[in-house]
């Protein structure tokens, strides 16, 4: 071909090879992004699966060192991180607990039994002590109890985690919040400003829990209720003229309309620990005995020792005026009681808040979960079940849900085949824990909390 005609066809032929050159440069630059993005997300995906799980647990009471050491049994490193600097010694003197089945049983498992039976009293009847006459009926228990104060049985948990070699524990690191992390999975805010990462993260941190508060899913199903009773606690020095130190005495006044029962029981350390259950009623006629107002979830940490004990420090004496109100009462109403113990004993007393517990319910259609749906958060003790003291179940309840928590996760190992705990499988285990364990603790709790209102 000639002319200008021909001039016209090899320009747009030269037009559509470059514009061709160019969308094929386009398209080849495009998959590589693609590709590129893929091969990222497959990494961290794979990272995620592959990853040696790091978990923090919040909270280094019985129930966070019972799950760190039994996450040290199956493989899993844990850093346990605990508000408090050191151990209050004179909390020893605070109320006891007592180990029944459950409790004792979640021991074994973590190979804890043996210290806390040599540490504790064993506990093998509960005495029905007639405060206005002495006369005492004897029930023998079941199975026998340990008694340990709370203080004694950290003490015990807490010489054995430290023997673990995939156990941290750092005192004077409160927790103040948890948020998500691309990169790590969780991060940990610390009261000090720092931060720690982890792929999970354990709250163990009691019933204002700040792992809970962290996520809209846990603190959503959340609601502290307050039921009528309180307890004012007494420290006796010394054992009680005639008690035994093989169980716990139960005793109530004749008078029925004095609306309090005592439950005393012997510590390890020496003397004895009362404790006064009173119902709301009672205060018609002891308004003296009116408990502290209850405590908002933003004031937990400013009242300093008042926010977790029921005791008073050592250092610390009763306002003259509760001790005498209270010798008066004893005299009147049980006068055998109050011949058989030492008159320090008034001197230890506190009236303490109306007694709470933290209700779990979930929205319509939906399981109460004591974990994050991913699974990379789980609750246990006080944090998912706080009850009330009356049924003494805390906690035997919050051992017992270390154990089921690790048990939910060495189950998934298994039917996995694995012999190697990995994030994902990490994950899984929580997430089942979280629907199965709320249906075993809610009766508990309900159970406990009735205990807590005044028969008619």
């Amino acid at each position: 071909l000639g002319g200008p005609g021909a001039a016209h066809l090899i320009v747009a032929w030269h037009g559509h090879k470059m514009s061709l050159r160019f969308t094929l440069h386009l398209f080849t630059l495009s998959s590589l992004l693609i590709l590129i993005f893929l091969k990222d997300s497959a990494a961290k995906g794979m990272a995620m699966t592959n990853q040696e799980p790091r978990v923090v647990i919040s909270g280094g009471g019985p129930g966070g060192l019972m799950a760190s050491i039994l996450l040290n049994n199956i493989g899993v490193s844990s850093i346990v991180l605990e508000r408090a600097k050191e151990p209050d010694e004179w909390s020893s003197k605070s109320y006891t607990l007592v180990l029944a089945d459950r409790g004792k049983s979640s021991l074994e498992r973590g190979g804890c039994l043996e210290a806390a039976h040599a540490a504790g009293m064993e506990r093998r009847f509960v005495y029905f002590f007639d405060g206005q006459t002495g006369e005492v009926k004897t029930m023998p228990k079941k199975s026998s109890g340990i008694g340990l104060t709370r203080p004694l049985l950290v003490e015990c948990l807490e010489k054995i985690a430290l023997d673990c070699p995939n156990v941290t524990l750092k005192r004077g690191a409160g927790v103040s919040r948890v948020s998500k992390n691309d990169e790590s999975g969780l991060q940990v805010h610390l009261e000090d400003g720092t931060a720690i990462s982890a792929t999970h993260v354990i709250g163990a941190d009691g019933k204002w829990s700040k792992v809970r508060q962290s996520s809209p899913s846990l603190s959503s199903q959340a609601k502290m209720i307050t039921t009528p009773s309180f307890g004012v606690h007494l420290n006796s020095p010394t054992v009680p003229k005639g008690f035994k130190t093989d169980g716990t005495y139960v005793i109530k006044p004749a008078n029925k309309e004095c609306m309090f029962y005592i439950i005393a029981s012997p510590r390890p350390s020496g003397g004895y620990s009362i404790t006064m259950v009173c119902y709301d009623e009672a205060l018609e006629r002891y308004p003296w005995l009116t408990p502290p107002e209850d405590m908002k979830p933003g004031d937990y940490g400013k009242g300093g020792w008042e926010d977790d004990y029921s005791a008073l420090p050592e250092s610390m004496k009763s306002d003259g005026e509760l001790s005498q109100h209270l010798q008066t009462m004893f005299q009147e109403e049980i006068p055998e009681l109050y011949e058989r113990l030492d008159k320090e004993t008034f001197l230890s007393a506190r009236v303490n808040r109306r007694a709470t517990w933290l209700q779990m319910s979930a929205e319509d259609g939906k399981d109460v979960a004591y974990s994050t749906e991913d699974g990379l958060v789980a609750l246990i003790g006080d944090a998912a079940h706080a009850m009330t003291a009356s049924m003494g179940e805390g906690c035997n309840t919050a051992l017992e849900s270390a154990v089921k928590l690790i048990d939910s996760v060495s189950a998934v190992m298994t039917e996995k085949g694995e012999s190697t705990c990995c994030v994902e499988t990490l994950c899984e285990g929580f997430a089942k824990y979280g629907l199965t364990r709320p249906k075993e603790c809610i009766p508990i709790q309900e159970a406990s909390a009735s205990r807590n209102i005044m028969k008619k």
